[in-house]
Order: structure tokens, then sequence, then C-alpha cells
């Protein structure tokens, strides 16, 4: 027996609702089942209920889904439901008869991505004629007469190979349990339709078939009646109806241009109107914009709470979704990524934060994929220090150890294993003790598909994961408001409703997009039409606005754009107005608005904040050209170590395709039978060899495509080389030394330098310091210095009398030079004082045309030029050990740090 109960609307429906439940006696309710929409608006209802009866243990809620739970019915999870259809379709060796769904040929190498896909695409299917009782081939028999009956029976014939491999299985799919039919559950007496305003058509039917006594609470004053069906759902005709118009004073209509205008549009009504938190109704039709609510109204001090977001993977279960990546990828970026991870601790011995800081530094410095590389690069190279060389072998032997699990998880016996590392895993937190438990629960049941089907132990995985309880969200301390969904707001009692979102699409709601189910085929085989929600959402709409007309308040506001930026129309039921009064609301919601940008203006309210660093003792000869050009760059460089990596590069890097040129290079200086080759073909051979085996030590034998062709351009610089050299040596220039360390007292600090390569003329014993180069190199000498014009602008941080200025005289003429760089004149200071002779700098450029590379020559380059240098080098490291650091350039050539300035000028955004 069906009984409607009308409420009417004079307030908003949960008080309505929880009066009348309070009313019925004690031992009704006890045996009585009361249906809400969503779990969270049953809370809402217990939570009125409470404050009224100040006591309550009856009656039990639940949601319309939870008739269709087949758990106590037998049915095999959805999970057993995917794995039959991937079984079916990965084998499936005749496709012809399915000609109607797959018109192409499906190749070997697609069949495995067309199984994943198409399998999930018939389990939402089938989720969705589930609501109705039907199986693929019940919908097929209904839509013989359609145009698309061919592809129905087509499915229907997937479906029965599906059904047969669950049967096999032992199992009973839930599709065929709940074509069987729904039962209410026994003990009870009573259904109440608490604000139900839909139904699963399975659901309804089990309802109008049951001898008990089903109460439909609606509301809705009685005068309504006719607009609701048997089961007081809204009929469609509500979408034909004239809508209510929110209107000063009490309420509005916005139009605004995005989600985040929404939201500050929101906060902007509520402190106007001074809504106490208790009486607001804050909520959002679309998820996006509750979303930037709640962050909007939790910024300002208004701590908010998002009851239907959809939690972010946290805790172990994040952790193996990054750990199957690691079974697929074995590569150093998903190491990197499991140290930011707290469960990767326990398996690599603690340190983690540690680890990953000197992951990330070898990642940048060696380029470095795998654990291999790390490996063969540790044994290779030379460390600054004991304390590098540990660190480094710390982190390979956390690579290993990682590895070891990888390999134990794809061998045969992965259960064993698995189950193994998550009892290791459960020792992280107690949350994650919990986790553990839920997922070897999992796999005790799954344990017999996982013995009879070979799949991946990523596959098992992620299939685990994707049947694990998400974790609800917690709330925050101190909220004053939640933020609710559509269908939640008819139960929420404040008399302020504040509602964005309010755009077409999403108020009323449309269909999932369902490929396989249109309007029409939803209408013969009985399902939930986009029509039927337009209906119960006009409804909604218009009861919660009936709800407050006296004494409340209601704010709709819509947006014209959506996060990607596509445009959005204000929802259909703003528009359901008097033919008289359309066409001022189509102009009214269709007007142009302001851009969320417009009117903005810079502010430095989040300046950085620099510290003081110790004066360094050893400053690099390359080092001060840094200082030259910027003090405040070099001190965010050199002092404090800010720079911008790439670890995950895949290509050499400038300074890494320098790095193996000078590596190269040295070798052949330190081969002194090598270095006397007067021939260029030997010369490049053997530069050539030796550049194999540098691409060796970096990468084994997995060398990036990216690299091998920097190889090939390096290789053919070499061979340019080689042929300069042979000249070179041909005029009588030998290498005498390479590599050179030297160590230049200034001051109280020392700089300190590495010269490429020395060469002494064996006829004249003229000396020269040569640095390689393999970029773009103009000249030695104006890349060291330039001179002063009438125009030039010298930077804040010297003047005309400091040494970067000193004076030269060329062709009798007296002019000013500024200092730009002094890395070969103090390399040639180095030199003088060993050898007592001067020598001449030079570059051997290593371009990228033949042309360019060659030997330059800072030809008259003089004592006065070294004394010059040297006392700029010396006023250089007065200053940096004075901690001066002011001010930044203006102008720089390339500039690593206007990201701090945020288009505007650095000294701007700093505090000193």
């Amino acid at each position: 027996m069906i009984e409607r109960v009308f409420l009417g609307w004079e307030r908003p429906f949960s008080p309505l609702a929880a009066a009348w439940l309070l009313a019925q006696p004690r031992e009704a309710l006890a045996r009585m089942r009361v249906v809400v929409p969503t779990a969270q608006s049953g809370r809402r209802l217990r939570e009125v209920m409470l404050a009224s009866a100040g006591e309550l243990l009856a009656p039990e809620t639940c949601t319309p889904g939870a008739f269709l739970n087949t758990d106590e019915m037998g049915a095999a999870p959805e999970w057993v439901d995917l794995l039959a259809w991937l079984e079916v379709l990965e084998n499936l060796t005749d496709w012809d008869p399915y000609a109607s769904l797959f018109p192409a040929p499906i190749t070997p190498d697609a069949r495995a991505g067309l199984a994943v896909t198409f399998a999930r695409e018939m389990i939402k299917l089938r989720r969705s004629l589930q609501e109705s009782g039907l199986m693929l081939a019940a919908a097929a028999s209904r839509l013989a007469q359609s145009v698309e009956a061919e592809r129905w029976r087509a499915l229907a014939a997937l479906e029965a190979a599906v059904e047969g491999k669950i049967a096999a299985w032992g199992m009973q799919s839930r599709s065929r349990v709940l074509a069987a039919g729904v039962k209410v559950p026994v003990g009870i007496s009573q259904i109440v339709l608490a604000g139900t305003a839909e139904l699963p058509p399975l659901v309804a039917r089990a309802l109008a078939a049951w001898p008990g006594k089903v109460i439909c609470l609606i509301g809705a004053p009685a005068d309504e009646a006719e607009f609701f069906s048997p089961l007081g759902l809204p009929l469609e005709s509500w979408s034909t109806r004239t809508l209510a118009w929110p209107c000063e004073p009490h309420g509005s209509v916005q139009v605004v241009a995005d989600s985040r205008q929404q939201a500050a549009e929101a906060f902007r009504i509520v402190c106007a109107t001074q809504t106490p938190a208790g009486a607001l109704v804050l909520g959002a039709a679309d998820p996006g914009v509750a979303a930037e609510i709640a962050r909007t109204f939790s910024r300002e001090g208004w701590p908010t709470f998002l009851p239907l977001e959809n939690p972010a993977a946290a805790g172990l279960s994040r952790w193996l979704k990054i750990w199957c990546e690691w079974l697929v990828d074995p590569s150093l970026v998903n190491v990197a990524t499991l140290l930011t991870l707290p469960e990767t601790g326990i398996l690599v011995g603690g340190r983690r934060a540690q680890k990953a800081k000197c992951l990330a530094a070898l990642r940048d410095d060696w380029m470095v994929i795998r654990g291999e590389d790390l490996q063969r690069r540790i044994a290779v190279n030379e460390f600054s220090g004991e304390q590098a060389h540990t660190a480094a072998q710390e982190v390979l032997d956390a690579v290993l150890t990682l590895e070891k699990w990888r390999a134990s998880l794809l061998r045969s016996d992965f259960l064993a294993s698995f189950r193994r590392l998550l009892e290791i895993l459960a020792g992280t937190a107690n949350k994650t003790l919990e986790t553990t438990q839920e997922m070897l629960e999992w796999l005790n049941l799954a344990e017999p598909m996982i013995a009879r089907l070979e799949r991946s132990s990523r596959f098992w995985i992620e299939l685990m994961l994707a049947e694990l309880p998400s974790t609800p969200p917690i709330p925050p301390e101190g909220r004053v408001a939640d933020v609710q969904g559509w269908l939640e707001l008819f139960h929420e009692p404040g008399s302020h409703l504040l509602l964005c979102g309010m755009n077409d699409g999403i108020v009323p709601a449309r269909g999932s997009g369902e490929p396989w189910l249109s309007e029409a085929s939803r209408e013969r085989l009985g399902l939930i039409k986009d029509s039927t929600r337009a209906g119960r959402d006009a409804f909604l709409y218009q009861a919660m606005l009936m709800a407050r007309r006296d004494g409340g308040r209601v704010d709709v506001i819509c947006g014209k754009s959506g996060p990607q930026g596509d445009s959005l129309l204000p929802s259909r039921l703003l528009l359901a107005a008097p033919q008289g009064e359309l066409p001022q609301r189509v102009k009214f919601l269709f007007r142009e608005t302001e851009l969320p940008d417009a009117g903005l203006r810079w502010d430095t309210e989040t300046p950085w904040q620099v510290r003081d660093v110790k004066a360094r003792k050893r400053l690099y000869a390359t080092s001060l050209r840094d200082y030259l050009a910027c003090p405040f760059r070099y001190y965010l460089k050199h002092a404090v170590g800010m720079s911008t990596t790439d670890p995950g590069r895949n290509e050499w890097n400038a300074r890494n395709f320098g790095t193996v040129a000078h590596e190269v290079l040295e070798r052949w200086g330190l081969d002194e039978k090598a270095r006397q080759f007067e021939n260029a073909d030997a010369i490049h051979q053997w530069l050539s060899r030796e550049l194999d085996h540098v691409v060796a030590d970096w990468f084994g034998g997995r060398v990036p495509l990216a690299v091998r062709i920097q190889t090939e351009s390096l290789r053919q610089r070499f061979l340019w080389l080689a042929r300069v050299q042979a000249a070179q040596r041909a005029e009588g220039w030998e290498i005498i030394d390479v590599e050179r360390k030297v160590e230049i007292p200034v001051g109280e600090a020392f700089i300190v330098a590495k010269i490429d390569r020395i060469d002494r003329h064996r006829e004249t014993g003229q000396l020269r310091v040569l640095d390689y180069k393999t970029g773009e190199v103009k000249g030695v000498e104006s890349s060291h210095r330039s001179k002063i014009s009438p125009s030039t602008e010298l930077p804040a941080h010297y003047t005309m009398a400091d040494p970067v200025i000193h004076p030269r005289s060329t062709h009798g003429q007296a002019i000013q030079l500024r200092w730009h760089n002094l890395q070969l004149p103090l390399y040639a200071a180095a030199v003088l004082s060993r050898e007592n002779t001067l020598p001449m700098p030079c570059y051997f450029t290593l371009s990228a045309t033949q042309d360019s590379v060659a030997v330059l020559e800072w030809t008259g380059f003089e004592m006065a030029d070294l004394e010059a240098a040297q006392a700029c080098a010396l006023w250089v490291a007065e200053r940096i050990a004075q901690g001066i650091f002011w001010p930044p350039a203006e102008k720089v050539s390339h500039d690593d740090y206007k990201t701090l300035a945020a288009g505007r000028m650095l000294s701007e955004m700093i505090v000193r």
C-alpha cells in the first residue's frame, strides 16, 4: 500500500520530515526504513531529528542504491565481471560476428588496449541497465526494431560468453542477480521515502509491488498532487512550468565569469547580508565550483567543508599507484617519486629525504636514467669528498633494494611476495595498518582468480586499488559551513540559500554521455531519461525557493565559462518565465561580464626575504664574471646555491655537452703519447674512440636517441678540432700540461681554478693558456672586457672609480675598459707565478660549424692587463668577503632568476 503525505513547502524539507517522523510511535520507528536521496541528506535529517528529540536510535536511513546491493544475494564482485570481459575479448579469434561493434580489423597489437577500454565501457553500460533489472540480451530484445538492433544483438552475444565464463568460475554476475528482481529486506514494516525525488526503475517496481506500507513524504502542498507519481516522484510536467525568480530584497540572480568569481561573489553576498553561519545553506550543483567555494571561504577565515569531495589517493594506496609505475618502468624517475612518500622509508632503511635530495642532484649532474647507470657512474667518478661518495652509495643501495622487491613481485609467486611487502609496509603508521588489512582481505578473496588467470602484478594491484573503499574526507576543525551538492540542498534547513553553479547541463542534470543509450533507447528500456531529471530538478528548485519565501533569502549564481575555458549557458530553470518576463531574463542572463583579472593591479605583498651567508674562502675563477654582471644573482647562484634543475631530461644540456667534451679532451691530454700526434686522422680516431668510452660510462648500452644525435655532433666537432690541432702541432705548439689545478691568493680568500691546457712553443718558448669552449665565442679579449663609450650605462653596483674600470692606451689614444670576465687573465697569473713567463690567453673553440673551430688568441696581452685583472679580482673578493651583494643589475644578458621578479624589477621583490 502506497500513501502520499504532502508536507508543504513553507519551510525547508528536513524540519518538516523530522517533525512528521518524530510524531510517529516509537515502536513504528524501530521497524521503519527511511529512504533518502544521498547519504549526506540522511545524516542531515538525523541531525535535525536529534536536535529536536535529544536522543535518537531509530529509524534507520538508507539510499535507493541500498536496494540494489547484491552482496547478500551471492553476486560476484564487479571486478570479476571486468575479468570475464577481458578474458572473452582477449581470447576472441573470430571477430566477424561482431563487425557491427568493431568494423575495422583488430590487430593483435591493438587487442589488449581495445579489450580494456571496451570492457570498462561494458561494465558502465551494464551498470546503467541494472537500474532497470536488464541484461544486454533483454535490452537487445526490446530494441530489436531500432536502428541499432544489430549492435545490441552483438553485445548480447558477447554477454552470453561473459556470463558463461563467470558461471564456469562458480559465480553469478550482478546483472544476472538483479535481473531476477530485488526484494525489500525482512523485518521492515514501513518504508518512508523522505524527499526522494528519483528512484531506479527496478526499485520503484519493487516498492510498488511490496505488500507492506510505503509512505511518500513530499515537500510540496497537496494542491500540487497532480505533478507527482504514485510514489511521490516529480513528473516531467514540472519542467514545463514557470518558476520563481529570486530578487531583492529576498534574493538575487548573478552572472559572473568563472568558478573563481562565483566563489568570490558568494562570499561577498554572505558578508553583505551578514548571514549567521547557522542560517547559511551553501551549495553548488557543479562539483568544480563547490571545490572553489570551499577554498575561497576557508581562505577568508570561514573554515568550510566539502562532504562530497572525491578524496585523492593517499597513504598506502597512493604509494602503490606509484609502485605500479615502478613495476612497469624501473627508472630513477619513479625511484625519485617513491622517495617522496613516507612508506618508502621502511624499505630503504630511513634517511628518505636525504636520499631523495641526493638522487635529484645525481640525476641532474649525470643524467642517470636507471639503477645500472647510477651504479656505473658511482664506480667511475671521483667525488669531492668521502661524504659525497657515502651519500651517493646510500642512494644506490636504496635503488638496489627497491629493485629486489620489484623482481620478487614480477616472479610467479606474486601473491607471497606482495603479502610480505604489505606486512612490512603495515608498520609505517596506524592508518597504513588499517589499509593493509583491507588489502590482505581483498587478496584472500581474489586469490583463486589470481591463481587461475595469468596477468601482470601491476594489473592485480591496480584492480585491488580500484575496489578498495575510498576514505571520506575529514572535516576541518571549527568548520562553519558545508558546501552541499544539488540533491542535498533540498534537505538543508537554513533560511539563506546560496546556490552556485546553476548552468545548463548541470541543472537540469543530463545523462553521463552514455554512447550506447540515446534518449529514445532509454525510453524503450524504461530507464531514467534526461527529461525525467529535468522535471525532478525543476521541482527541487521550486521547492527550495518556496521554502524561503517568507523570511528567507535565495541567491543564485551561474558562470559564463568552465575550468577549461569552455562556454557555459545559464540553467534553463532560470528561463522558465512567463512569456512577458522572458525577454528581460534572457537579456540579463546573456549580458557581457567583466573578465576575472580586469582591474587587478600588481602588488608586492609577498617579497622575498634573503638570508645571511658566511663569506666563502674559496672562489671559483669562472664565478667572478657572475658577480661582475650582477652581485645579487651571484649571491643566489653561488652563495645560497639556488639554481634550476632538470633531472628528467632525455638529452644533454649545454653544461653536460661541455663536460663530456672536456672529459674526452682531458683524457687525450693526459695521454702523453696521444697528445703528440701530428696526424689529424690519428687524433680524431683517438678522440672518437674515447668519446664512445665516455658515453658508455654515462649510459652503458642504453643511450637515449637524443644523446646519440648529440654524440655524433660532438664527434664531428672533434674531427674539425683534430685538423686544427694537427696544424697547431706543425706550427710548433706542444702540450705541456692539462687540467692543472691552481690557487691564487686574493686578500683573505683564494681563487681556485682548473686550467684546461697549457702549451709551449718548442722554438720560442712562448706559453699560452687555453680554455676549451663548446659554445659560441666572438673573441678572447671581447669575452673578458669591453670599451666604455659616452653612451655606456654602468650597472649600479660599481662606478668609474672602481677597479672594474681600467685605462688602456690604444694607438696612442687613452680609452677606458671594463671587465666582464677575469677567467683567462687569472689563469695567466697562476702560470706566471710558476713558470716566470707571461702566457698568452687563448680559447680553443669547438663550435657548431667548421669555420668556428679554431684557436683564438688574445694578442697584445701584457702585464698591465694582468695587473688590472688582478686588481679587479681583489675588489670582487673583498666585496664578497664583506657580504656586499646589492643592488641587482637591471639588465643582464641571461637571467635565471626572472621568475623571482614576477615580471617586475628584481630589486622590488627583495627584502634586505
